[in-house]
């Protein structure tokens, strides 16, 4: 890439033209290939019947600052918090369609109404302060007093208690955490939590963790990755808190953009502490799919701690989805100067050797997304494009490992490798 085109890339991320920002008008996906001409009734069959309502209730967390409320619809900014709050984030519809007209839009190919995501309130149930807030000073070093561990187990039970009664209401004890990305707002990460557990069916229980970014601006960029490295922490002692509630049977964890390196780096200090203890992290976590949608990373630091630390181990099945086409992905190339980033990582850019790697891997998957040219600049591509989204969801709520004959088609252009185009289940539905 010249000099020149460089620039061009350069002055679109300084007027904010690949991530859309904040204030935006968001609406409800279209529908998966999947489910387009499907009975909505079998489709919809597992939802609980507390969930058959057109609003979807999303459990939160974050470490976003305040800016404005109470317990009681508080608004989050991008600013940063040493405390990680935790509730529910309600999602509805505009215009408000009945739970049987939602539930028909989400089976038909054409809709006859577009309907616009409001975030209708925001209710706070607990809090958790950091562990370095909660040390004592003696002459032993950092300990943690008897009032403060008890402190800690209060914090705990109060989520698990608001985690067991969501739970309660599902046949399935699953629990899926969004991890958002770059120039994202609190109501970003709730939307796209919402979306996929209602094209999933709602099954289980949807966790949306959201981190301070969405700062905006020339300056966004570099403000949300130290935000991202703010919030690894906080990431890592939630996780380990959600395996720890006896009821949960299944974590997924679904990260997409910068929100990958921030899931990744939190996953990787877990796996080394539980390798320390000769323990299995995907027993440990109960880790059944971790997917890294669009993936901010550089291709060799993802080399590293998935090959040599072997994180490839930590979950039953890492799925991996990625675009040349990313143009997101690309401008993060040039800000810092990466080989390949990847997001954007294409089949001939991909060697022999790690080929073979992932050949000998069959629990982790990468797939190509070769989308056509209108979804190039949407760097969501997989939680909005119809192919996509429907492969995520034979991932996440059917567990389906790749293959025609597992009820998931995709074309295997070379070993150890997949593709997904635009027309993916496409006819297989229409039949």
């Amino acid at each position: 890439m010249n000099m020149r085109r460089q620039d061009r890339w350069l002055l679109g991320i300084a007027l904010g033209l690949l991530w859309p920002g904040a204030g935006c008008h968001q609406y409800l996906v279209e529908t998966p290939n999947l489910l387009r001409q499907q009975d909505p009734a079998r489709v919809y069959a597992s939802c609980p019947p507390n969930c058959q309502t057109p609003t979807a209730p999303i459990l939160y967390a974050t470490d976003r600052a305040v800016d404005s409320g109470g317990n009681k619809n508080p608004v989050y900014g991008y600013g940063r918090a040493n405390t990680l709050t935790f509730g529910v984030a309600n999602v509805s519809l505009d215009p408000h369609p009945t739970w049987k007209e939602l539930i028909e839009a989400s089976t038909q190919s054409t809709r006859g109404k577009d309907y616009e995501l409001k975030l209708a309130s925001v209710s706070v149930t607990g809090q958790m302060k950091p562990h370095l807030d909660q040390l004592a000073i003696n002459d032993q070093g950092p300990v943690i007093t008897k009032a403060v561990a008890e402190q800690i187990v209060k914090q705990r039970s109060q989520f698990h208690e608001l985690l067991e009664s969501r739970l309660a209401q599902s046949a399935r004890k699953d629990v899926f955490i969004f991890v958002h990305g770059y120039n994202n707002t609190f109501e970003d990460g709730a939307f796209r939590a919402a979306e996929v557990w209602h094209f999933m069916g709602r099954v289980g229980v949807p966790i949306t963790y959201s981190w301070p970014a969405g700062l905006g601006g020339l300056r966004g960029y570099a403000y949300d990755r130290e935000s991202g490295e703010f919030t690894v922490s906080h990431l890592r002692h939630f996780i380990r808190m959600v395996a720890e509630c006896p009821e949960v049977e299944r974590i997924h964890l679904i990260a997409h953009s910068r929100g990958t390196d921030v899931t990744v780096s939190a996953l990787r200090e877990l796996h080394l502490g539980y390798l320390a203890q000769g323990k299995s992290t995907q027993k440990s976590l109960k880790l059944e799919n971790l997917v890294l949608a669009a993936p901010d990373i550089d291709e060799e630091v993802f080399k590293q701690r998935f090959v040599a630390e072997n994180l490839c181990t930590a979950a039953r099945r890492t799925t991996i989805y990625v675009s040349n086409a990313d143009r997101a992905i690309e401008a993060a190339d040039i800000i810092f100067a990466s080989r390949q980033r990847l997001g954007s990582l294409a089949i001939k850019d991909i060697n022999p050797k790690m080929r073979q790697a992932l050949a000998n891997q069959p629990n982790v998957q990468l797939i190509e997304c070769k989308l056509l040219s209108n979804w190039s600049l949407n760097h969501a591509y997989v939680f909005s494009n119809p192919a996509a989204l429907s492969d995520l969801i034979l991932v996440l709520r059917d567990g389906r490992a790749p293959g025609a004959q597992n009820g998931r088609p995709l074309n295997q252009p070379a070993e150890g490798i997949w593709e997904l185009t635009d027309s993916y289940l496409a006819k297989q539905t229409a039949q």
